[in-house]
């Protein structure tokens, strides 16, 4: 259905805007003039579970991220934790090599489905194909590629990635390098994040905000 209403809109030669979760894009008061598709599939598909390569999971682009993440620690996978709290949809997430606390996709991220607009087929493409680096990869500042879904390999674990992240590590109370129960390492995310008005309470008008995009400078 996704790939169908982007067809119908290129093949009227219409402008395109494509929307997930929303939660980086301030609309202004003219509108857009064109025609606006929001991504809202659904669908978390286990292909493998393997004690040695992990799970293999197939995530639809219109999935929320942090509910795969929760999902994620319930299910004993090892690998996105440290990602907890950040807005938007799935597919989102490969575009800007989305990233926390010393963990990004790119480390998980196995391939990614895409819809190419201008070979008008669809196409899978494995990690090294993305060309992530640091909050970029190929599909950013391009209008060619719709994610469709993608499919990440995680660890079958327990505990959290070693931690990287000096904030994090202090407020866990631990070393850096530390490996903590999945769940507290997500807590204590969640913490780091409310601290800086970055995750949303609809109670607290402190943590509203129109649009928070940052990386790091060095």
């Amino acid at each position: 259905e996704l790939v169908d209403a982007v067809r119908a809109v290129d093949d009227a030669d219409e402008p395109l805007l494509l929307l997930s979760g929303g939660s980086n894009v301030v609309i202004g008061d003219g509108g857009f003039r064109g025609t606006a598709v929001r991504i809202a599939s659904r669908g978390i598909t286990v292909e493998s579970l393997d004690a040695c390569s992990g799970a293999t999971v197939r995530v639809a682009a219109g999935e929320r991220w942090d509910d795969l993440v929760a999902y994620a620690v319930d299910a004993g996978w090892s690998g996105i934790e440290a990602m907890s709290g950040i807005p938007g949809c799935v597919g989102s997430t490969p575009v800007q090599n989305v990233g926390a606390y010393g963990q990004e996709v790119a480390q998980t991220i196995a391939r990614v489905r895409v819809w190419d607009r201008q070979a008008e087929a669809v196409r899978t493409l494995a990690n090294a194909d993305c060309a992530f680096t640091y909050r970029h990869s190929l599909f950013k500042g391009s209008e060619r590629y719709v994610v469709l879904e993608v499919a990440f390999q995680l660890e079958l674990a327990d505990v959290s990635r070693p931690i990287g992240y000096a904030a994090l590590a202090g407020g866990l109370g631990v070393e850096l390098g530390t490996r903590v129960p999945l769940g507290e390492a997500r807590d204590a995310v969640l913490a780091q994040r409310r601290q800086r008005g970055m995750v949303l309470d609809a109670d607290d008008h402190d943590t509203w905000s129109c649009r928070s995009f940052f990386t790091n400078p060095i």
